[in-house]
């Protein structure tokens, strides 16, 4: 997380916009700061703040704030919130995560006829966690750095379509139910900042379920990894070394996350630190999706190709229906 000189710029530049937003929410509040920051980030984004000396800087202030945010979400629940997910909601994130990579494999063989170690990039970035699981995944499968970041660039882009949408589709399929919102968006949208900024476009209540879910799918990524260590018959070499990275495979946010939830649930914390972590939080989400409208580009849309980009955007839809399917079924 350690910030280098030639980020500072970006960041100062996130700040600044997140900061703006957050005073013109006032006056557009069905927007909310969030919504405001996103739309701003993408249109200033791709027209007057293109230079490069901001590029390092904002794709920073997408990844670390929202961490910490993440991290202090952990201090506002107890034991009683996560139970309130009951045994059915971690049997959806299991079943709907294996739906999700079949589907990627059977459509990236079948139809779109893509590579086993391109399915194996967009069935980890779709089912556990975007850009992160793609880069857990492509080493133990000796990806190519061209086909990596293609698939980051597709799995990115499928997460933004998802974040403009999924706000206004959960509330016609699920009405004002927050935790079946939160299913929705926790067990589809791709990144873990994508997650966090799509339910921001909520309501709190719905950041706190959605983050749950997805938590649920991050921790989930070392058997992802390890499974498709095996499926690309490498070496055991190869899968013992996967298996030494276990305790990398498990973020510092979901741990802190954790350990925050724990001390909350044995020894209630104050109304005040409460507070601060909420807010704390909630402004991270805004630096998030201000940082993901600025970095998302015109030109990673191009470079993704029709092909790649058809591919993820049908296993977008396909995400969402199975999703509706089984938390209809099971929550």
């Amino acid at each position: 997380m350690r910030i280098k000189k030639e980020q500072w710029s970006g960041i100062v530049l996130v700040v600044i916009l997140s900061v703006l937003s957050s005073y013109l929410a006032k006056f557009f509040p069905k927007i909310g700061a969030e919504g405001i920051a996103m739309i701003l980030g993408l249109i200033l984004g791709n027209t007057l703040l293109t230079a490069e000396s901001f590029a390092s800087g904002v794709k920073w202030s997408e990844k670390y704030p929202i961490e910490v945010g993440i991290a202090l979400l952990g201090s506002t629940l107890t034991f009683q919130t996560i139970k309130s997910l009951g045994i059915n909601g971690v049997a959806f994130i299991v079943i709907n995560m294996v739906l999700i990579i079949a589907s990627v494999f059977l459509l990236g063989r079948y139809v779109f006829k893509v590579s086993l170690k391109e399915s194996m990039l967009m069935g980890a970035g779709n089912a556990v966690c975007g850009s992160s699981a793609i880069a857990a995944v492509a080493p133990v499968i000796d990806s190519k750095d061209d086909d990596r970041r293609t698939a980051v660039a597709t799995v990115s882009l499928t997460g933004m379509l998802l974040l403009f949408i999924l706000p206004a589709l959960t509330g016609t399929l699920f009405g004002n139910h927050d935790i079946l919102r939160g299913a929705m968006v926790g067990g589809t949208v791709q990144s873990v900042g994508q997650v966090v900024g799509t339910a921001a476009l909520i309501n709190p209540t719905v950041v706190t379920y959605a983050t749950l879910f997805k938590l649920l799918r991050v921790m989930l990524l070392v058997v992802v990894v390890l499974s498709f260590a095996a499926i690309n018959k490498k070496s055991q070499k190869d899968v013992e070394e996967a298996e030494k990275k276990k305790v990398t495979l498990f973020p510092w946010y979901v741990i802190t996350f954790v350990a925050l939830v724990v001390l909350n649930s044995i020894t209630a914390l104050p109304d005040g630190a409460h507070h601060v972590a909420k807010t704390l939080s909630s402004f991270f989400g805004v630096v998030n999706l201000a940082a993901i409208g600025l970095n998302l580009k015109w030109t990673v849309i191009k470079k993704s190709g029709v092909k790649f980009l058809s591919f993820g955007f049908v296993v977008g839809a396909i995400q969402v229906i199975l999703a509706f399917i089984l938390i209809k079924t099971l929550l």
